[in-house]
């Protein structure tokens, strides 16, 4: 939408530049005499299209996707090469977390403190940027079993120039430091790229918004400030971050969405459970009904915050081509998946060998003794042991040769070994479990060789290495027909 367009009638004006106001924020547009846009305008810059497209609220506008600290399954979070990464792979927000360190630099880190995601240990506050740029940032979600890469911490003028023209930001964490960012944006010609956000008093809120009318601000409301939900009565928030960890809580009810509907997106995070109550991202991935469909279709949300951007991506192209009859996920041609949880009914030490008769995890079969867990809405198996072994039955739907592999995750490295048997057939190689940098990163692993199964059903069998430390979760298996 466009409003407040000027143009000069002369008949004899030459062709002119003239701002057109979208929702509040300037923007230049050629025109040629009498008004009329120029034949030969360039195409408009991708960062324009998402700063449209974000300060566009109307019903049935496109569902916007917002990356949660970068791509960080390819790169450590919030580090420029996990920013590069996520703006590549289609986000067109990518949040990020800003702290200032000692000498008044801001820098991206989402905790107060380096220990977890680097080398070194301390406050970010305690340290100076030269300090914390000799540090090295860990793989993916960090910890201290993470691998050490060669990235560094970027400050967050490295990351403007590394977004500029390409996509929108969030900033995360750095309210405090709300002032010196918008310095550093204005500086670098960059405020149209920021999306600001806190949960603090409206008040607060209002007084920074009324310095400058380009500022784009989200406002962050859980059950302590639900009331806040269309209570600005100067400018307002461009899009509201609905947190709620029950379908009860007040600013999740029908009538707040839509109080925030009527000059704002609706955004709502499903990287866990506690942010959109039962609506997650692995959740998602099982039937899409299950979160992503439900938060738009039933909670109005029109951005959705993930940890799966590709593959939210890749469910809102199919359900913008085919609607309700999109199906998603879809597997490979030619390839099958067995969930963990589907293990054997043939009883213990027959179907299955756990070395407790409990199933610690609770999440499903809950009075078998292997171990399933509901991990941030994937069903999968857990408290893995040395000496454990499951059995799964198969169904191959044509003869073929295939390649095994398990989507696992794990914190830990070492974190864990296991072998693949078919039938009769010798056991896998020693697949030594990846790491993950969390139990609730899963990846997609192989298993080594390939192996030729005929049409039909086939039996399996997963061992636990017994001399091996076992800590990982599995989520399912897959095999890919390759010839």
């Amino acid at each position: 939408m466009r409003t407040g367009l000027k143009s000069l009638t002369s008949a004899a004006a030459a062709a002119v530049l003239t701002v057109t106001a979208v929702w509040g924020a300037p923007r230049l547009v050629e025109l040629r005499a009498g008004g009329s846009p120029a034949a030969t305008a360039k195409p408009r810059a991708a960062i324009d299209r998402i700063h449209d497209d974000y300060l566009d609220h109307r019903p049935g506008a496109a569902v916007m996707v917002v990356a949660h600290r970068g791509y960080w399954r390819g790169a450590p979070e919030n580090s420029l090469r996990a920013i590069d990464l996520a703006v590549r792979k289609g986000a067109e927000v990518v949040e990020i977390d800003v702290q200032r360190t000692k000498d008044g630099h801001l820098v991206l880190m989402h905790d107060t403190s380096v220990d977890r995601t680097t080398d070194g240990t301390g406050n970010v506050a305690d340290l100076t940027l030269a300090q914390i740029k000799a540090l090295r940032l860990r793989a993916g979600l960090g910890g201290s079993q993470a691998v050490l890469t060669d990235d560094r911490v970027p400050t967050l003028d490295e990351v403007l120039a590394a977004v500029k023209n390409r996509a929108m930001i969030n900033l995360d964490k750095g309210w405090d430091f709300r002032e010196q960012e918008y310095d550093l944006l204005v500086s670098t010609g960059t405020l149209d790229y920021a999306i600001f956000k806190s949960s603090a008093p409206v008040a607060e809120v209002e007084a920074f918004l009324s310095k400058d009318p380009r500022i784009l601000y989200s406002h962050v409301v859980d059950d302590a400030n639900a009331t806040s939900i269309g209570a600005f009565t100067g400018r307002r928030p461009q899009s509201y971050e609905l947190v709620f960890d029950r379908l009860t809580d007040p600013q999740i009810q029908p009538a707040a969405v839509r109080r925030a509907q009527a000059n704002a997106r609706v955004w709502i995070n499903t990287m866990w459970y506690g942010l959109a109550a039962g609506y997650t991202d692995e959740a998602s991935l099982i039937d899409p009904a299950r979160g992503w469909e439900t938060v738009i279709d039933r909670h109005g949300a029109s951005m959705i915050q993930t940890d799966n951007q590709e593959q939210l991506r890749s469910w809102l192209k199919a359900r913008r081509s085919h609607g309700d009859d999109a199906k998603w996920p879809t597997l490979p041609a030619g390839a099958v998946r067995v969930q963990a949880e589907d293990y054997s009914t043939g009883g213990k030490d027959t179907g299955y060998h756990d070395v407790e008769d409990d199933n610690r995890g609770g999440a499903a079969r809950k009075y078998e003794g292997v171990d399933l867990c509901d991990q941030a809405g994937a069903l999968v198996m857990c408290w893995v042991r040395g000496g454990e072994w499951v059995k799964y039955a198969v169904y191959v739907p044509s003869s073929g040769t295939y390649k095994a592999s398990a989507r696992v995750s794990s914190p830990y490295g070492p974190a864990g070994t296991f072998t693949l048997a078919f039938d009769n057939d010798p056991a896998s190689e020693p697949v030594d479990v990846m790491t993950t940098t969390s139990h609730d990163a899963f990846e997609l692993q192989p298993v080594p060789g390939a192996r030729h199964l005929s049409k039909g059903t086939h039996e399996f069998t997963v061992r636990m290495d017994p001399a091996a430390y076992q800590n990982f979760n599995i989520d399912y298996f897959q095999f890919d027909r390759v010839r």
